[in-house]
């Protein structure tokens, strides 16, 4: 065993380097490999070759940089820099949304390691107080290893240096638990007890201690008192419980997500409320047992998938009363049929019973007259039992209305907030767009109350609420595509399934599962009936066809990933009788092509609009490709990444989509969704036009883009008057 009075700190810090280090060169390896394979990803479904090429170049880099990155990194870790502030995780990072998220996933951290890490970081405080200029004094803690790996990563590439920041905590600070408690066993053995004893050189404390008398007491290893007694656990459980029932949930453990509930992260959580400071070992064996088979019975429940998370997250308020409870009846872990295991019992039946789990309120209602009964009066628990008995039998209960405690007033207040801003973020996204049955359902019955609920219990910075927007915008652009094919049905599909039932999210319930596989079978319809659409026939070169004026509104627009050559639909002279149609126009008497007037022939405000539109500007195509100030209007909304709401015909949905890019060989604009891909194909001339009649628009205003758009109309008037 190592002598602990002729180790001096720096061979303590040399040792600690040794093990963590070890851990931490494991953890940047998969790290980096978590990143390599994200970028081989990208670069396998990427379509431009200069983004696989870049992708590329970037493992290439990763793979370089890699041992480089470590060695500085674990270097940065021994530096000591005194007085340092607290940390600002947004100068760090340099973007507040991921900024916020890391702070997140570092408390996140901090709860998995526990005590483990409290103590690590007081053990380290007492060594630095003996050598500061050796050890410095936040030496491996979450924090400083965070801040020197984001000190390391600023010489990275944002494109690598993003994705880094982004798995630290999964794939290097939410595994370093193990590692700290082998850093306090390994203190321990050297003798780094804070607050009792201090590292020091013997020999330099000779002297003093031959002048000390001979019965000065020595100062023990570990603290004499012992942990309370279960009868004393049970006095002081009592304020926690009042606490806890007026909505201080501060000595409650978290239920966080399904089969995360484990008894020996119970019984530590309660012995660090009670007794920060004082060791495992000096807790009697009797108050340790009961904490612990306390956890087991609610793990038991709290751990079932079948129950619904909100019924799961109402016995986890229960915890207090029921260790109470425990601590002063000892019938309670030995009586299968005492009233609070039977509460317990009820509680999880509701909650996994399809019929009744909907009906939340019943529950929530009971929870306070259990915890009063429990303090005040145990008798009271058979009562509660049979009501809620009958609760599971589906009777109605007539019962005085209970007094509202803050808690559940401050969660009424937060709901109703929580509900007119996620009405507000959906009304934002459909704005006035005509959805049909399916969709109004899908909206109503899943996305808001899922939006809700995650907005609550996880915030807007969550994985779900993520992917949630995405979702929300392809149901509505997909509801009305006359071009559905199965395979977005599919796509959708997946999607969906990822986003609700991830396990970072509560899931959806039976009606909200019924409402979305109603809409997605709805889609499959859709896709199908699109494949029974009939082809319009090819065309003879130098033949118009003779189609009725309908035929161009009706005619779905071009989508392709890739258009070489775009069909334009031949032009129609009206005559006086709708039935008659022009004879062949020979190519110096046809007129120029003009879509957006065409299709709105029906609306007698929108044809002097578009008339007055082409008056003032050039319709031909090629030539408006062709024009320098045009190419770089479209080269500038195609950086901006703006959306637009895009028109495509009358009576039909507008689309959702950014300028992609515009071909001047086949004087067409190319639009694509957010996932960069090419979905619909229009006519210059038709894109200006309807944006000039405000037809086509910007999702959200822009007086850049409207000061760009006046003077492109400017320019291409003047362009006109000078042929």
């Amino acid at each position: 065993m190592m002598n602990r009075f002729q180790t001096s700190p720096a061979q303590v810090r040399d040792e600690l380097a040794r093990l963590m280090g070890a851990a931490l060169h494991e953890g940047v390896k998969r790290l980096f490999a978590q990143v390599e394979r994200q970028l081989f990803d990208q670069a396998s479904s990427a379509t431009d070759n200069d983004r696989r090429a870049e992708a590329f170049e970037a493992i290439a880099h990763c793979r370089s940089e890699q041992e480089d990155f470590y060695r500085s990194f674990a270097q940065a870790l021994l530096e000591s820099v005194p007085g340092m502030p607290q940390t600002d995780w947004h100068q760090l990072i340099g973007d507040r949304s991921r900024a916020l998220k890391f702070e997140d996933n570092l408390a996140e951290a901090g709860q998995r390691c526990g005590i483990e890490h409290t103590q690590f970081e007081a053990r380290v405080g007492q060594l630095h107080s003996d050598d500061p200029e050796n050890v410095p004094v936040d030496l491996f803690t979450l924090e400083s290893i965070s801040r020197a790996f984001l000190a390391q990563t600023r010489e990275l590439p944002d494109s690598i240096r993003y994705r880094l920041i982004a798995h630290w905590p999964e794939q290097v600070l939410f595994r370093l638990t193990p590692i700290y408690s082998v850093l306090n066993d390994y203190l321990i053995q050297v003798g780094i007890l804070p607050g009792v004893r201090r590292l020091r050189d013997p020999l330099a404390d000779t002297g003093s201690l031959a002048a000390q008398p001979a019965a000065q007491p020595t100062v023990p290893d570990v603290p004499q008192h012992a942990g309370p007694s279960p009868e004393a656990l049970a006095e002081r459980l009592v304020p926690l419980v009042h606490a806890s029932m007026g909505g201080d949930d501060q000595y409650l453990f978290r239920f966080e997500r399904d089969q995360d509930w484990h008894a020996d992260d119970f019984a530590g959580f309660i012995r660090d409320r009670l007794e920060p400071t004082l060791p495992v070992a000096n807790w009697p064996s009797r108050t340790q047992k009961v904490i612990r088979l306390v956890g087991m019975t609610l793990s038991d429940v709290l751990n079932d998938g079948l129950i619904d998370p909100r019924h799961r997250r109402q016995i986890a308020t229960l915890q207090l009363a029921v260790l109470l409870l425990a601590s002063r009846d000892r019938h309670f872990l030995s009586d299968a049929d005492h009233p609070m295991r039977r509460i317990l019992n009820l509680l999880a039946l509701i909650g996994s019973d399809p019929d009744l789990k909907p009906d939340i309120e019943s529950t929530a209602t009971i929870l306070g007259p259990i915890q009063a009964a429990v303090l005040d009066n145990p008798a009271e628990l058979d009562a509660l039992a049979e009501r809620l008995r009958d609760l599971s039998r589906g009777k109605p209960i007539e019962s005085s209305e209970p007094a509202v405690t803050p808690a559940h007033e401050r969660l009424a207040q937060i709901e109703e907030r929580c509900r007119i801003r996620v009405g507000k973020i959906l009304a934002g996204h459909t704005n006035d767009m005509p959805m049909r049955v399916p969709t109004r359902t899908l909206l109503d019955e899943v996305f808001q109350p899922f939006m809700v609920r995650t907005m609550i219990n996880q915030g807007r910075q969550s994985a779900p609420w993520a992917g949630i927007i995405g979702l929300l915008q392809d149901a509505l652009t997909l509801q009305l595509d006359p071009t559905l094919a199965a395979d977005d049905v599919k796509a959708f599909s997946r999607e969906a399934s990822r986003v609700f039932n991830d396990t970072t999210s509560d899931g959806l319930l039976g009606d909200e599962q019924h409402a979305l596989d109603s809409f997605i079978e709805y889609l499959d319809v859709q896709s199908r009936e699109s494949l029974d659409l009939p082809e319009a026939p090819e065309s003879t070169p130098g033949v118009a066809e003779q189609t009725p004026a309908h035929s161009l509104v009706d005619e779905p627009a071009i989508e392709s990933s890739s258009v070489q050559s775009p069909t334009i639909p031949s032009p129609v002279v009206e005559s006086d009788s709708p039935m008659e149609t022009s004879a062949t126009p020979s190519a110096d008497s046809v007129p120029d092509f003009n879509l957006g007037s065409a299709g709105d022939s029906q609306s007698d405000t929108a044809n002097t609009e578009s008339e007055a539109t082409s008056g003032e500007i050039p319709t031909d195509g090629l030539l408006l490709a062709s024009l320098d100030v045009v190419v770089a209007f479209f080269e500038q909304q195609s950086m901006s990444e703006e959306w637009f709401e895009v028109y495509t015909g009358p009576g039909r949905a507008l689309r959702r989509l950014k300028i992609r890019d515009l071909d001047p060989d086949n004087g067409v604009v190319n639009f694509a969704n957010r996932t960069g891909q090419a979905k619909l194909n229009l006519p210059v001339g038709q894109v200006l036009d309807d944006l000039f009649a405000d037809r086509t628009r910007l999702v959200f205003g822009n007086p850049r883009f409207a000061r760009a758009l006046a003077e492109l109309r400017g320019q291409l008037k003047e362009h006109r008057d000078e042929h």
